[in-house]
């Protein structure tokens, strides 16, 4: 996983100056056990936490109806299935609006994790972008500076952009999601089917 090569190299900080002192400080990307340290295990149990809450949570929803014992699906699910990757702009919508209010719902935890995930999935584009404006920089410099870069959107999602791409992510793992199934003909077997697809969606090693 690139992605955490910087965690792993690299303490993510924002740096200031105290406003009396003129000093430098440190704020932490993010405290664990009051560590400011973003490892690569660290990196993997948050991803894993999305996965096995966060994402599957969006799943299910997606997938059943509410108090439906999971057999009941919805119909934005069968919507994007039928449609796949070229939504009409109405399931767009409708698509669109759940994933924002998912998000909305989440918790503080959740919600990072989410942010955390969504910078994994867009690091090479992250990477690519940044490589070409500072092409110039020593490894060093590049290093340090774009472990700042990737500390902002984790900081500043909605500014950065982050909130955005991660959104965008969502939506496209949900049309992965749907085309996984042929649901012309839905019996109990079916239910069972996008169960076990939902499992290999939120599994650890995936």
């Amino acid at each position: 996983m690139p992605f955490a090569k910087i965690f792993t190299r690299y303490l993510w900080v924002i740096s200031k100056y105290h406003p009396t002192t003129n000093k430098k400080i440190y704020s932490p990307l993010i405290s664990i056990s009051d560590k400011i340290f973003i490892t690569k295990d660290i990196n993997a149990a948050t991803l894993a936490y999305f996965k096995k809450s966060v994402l599957r949570n969006l799943l299910m929803s997606f997938s059943f109806e509410p108090q439906s014992n999971d057999s009941v699906i919805t119909n934005l699910f069968r919507s994007v299935n039928h449609y796949g990757f070229d939504l009409p702009n109405e399931v767009k919508l409708d698509l669109y609006e759940i994933l924002w209010k998912f998000k909305n719902d989440l918790g503080k935890d959740e919600l990072t994790a989410l942010y955390f995930w969504g910078l994994n999935q867009k690091y090479m584009y992250y990477f690519e972008n940044f490589l070409g404006d500072c092409d110039t920089y020593s490894e060093k410099r590049f290093d340090e500076e774009f472990g700042r870069y990737l500390a902002y959107k984790i900081y500043e999602p909605k500014a950065s952009g982050l909130e955005e791409d991660t959104m965008e992510e969502l939506e496209l793992i949900l049309c992965n999601f749907a085309s996984e199934f042929d649901l012309t003909l839905v019996d109990e077997y079916t239910y069972e089917n996008i169960l076990e697809v939902i499992d290999m969606y939120c599994s650890a090693m995936n």
